[in-house]
């Protein structure tokens, strides 16, 4: 994966220097014989891409990183990278015991994990106990209108409430990336 990783930044590179090279030629023709009107635009073409490629790698390393620094404006230098790379080092989870069996395979710690917090977070199967009825009395018990706001299914504007509530840079999800 990591060389993968590698190539896949490998064309934004080559775009990049491809567009400099175009903006400096065409900086270098201004000030020996002008441009004409189409060629101008051209140019501004040329910056407009130029800068979405550069905003798209802020916004990817300010995912990566999730320092509240980076959001306040530092810049994109070496000692950022290294603490991207080393925060993605620190969650990463290269193996995992399960009792006496060692858990090496990404897709085996996943599922161990996976299927810890399912059963950690799914219903307990009926155990035949229960609280004495008069263990709350009064305005401690939850009413009916309370039950039923407790028991209604998610709203798709619940959810979406919820989602933007979130800190937009933090707890990564599977693909490493946060909210």
């Amino acid at each position: 994966m990591k060389g993968w990783g590698a190539n896949l930044g490998h064309d934004l590179r080559e775009r990049k220097k491809a567009l400099l090279t175009a903006i400096h030629a065409l900086d270098l023709r201004v000030d020996a014989t002008g441009l004409s009107p189409d060629e101008w635009l051209y140019r501004y073409d040329l910056e407009d891409q130029l800068s979405v490629i550069f905003s798209d790698d802020e916004a990817y390393w300010r995912l990566r990183g999730t320092q509240k620094w980076v959001l306040m404006g530092d810049a994109n230098t070496a000692y950022f990278q290294a603490i991207a790379n080393g925060r993605r080092r620190r969650n990463t989870i290269p193996l995992l015991w399960d009792g006496p069996a060692l858990l090496q395979s990404p897709c085996d710690i996943w599922a161990h994990v996976d299927g810890f917090y399912r059963s950690l977070f799914s219903a307990a199967p009926w155990s035949g106990l229960s609280l004495a009825h008069d263990c709350w009395t009064g305005l401690q018990l939850v009413s009916d209108a309370e039950n039923a706001a407790l028991t209604d299914p998610f709203s798709e504007g619940g959810v979406w409430t919820a989602i933007r509530g979130m800190n937009p840079t933090s707890a990564p999800g599977l693909d490493g990336l946060p909210v």
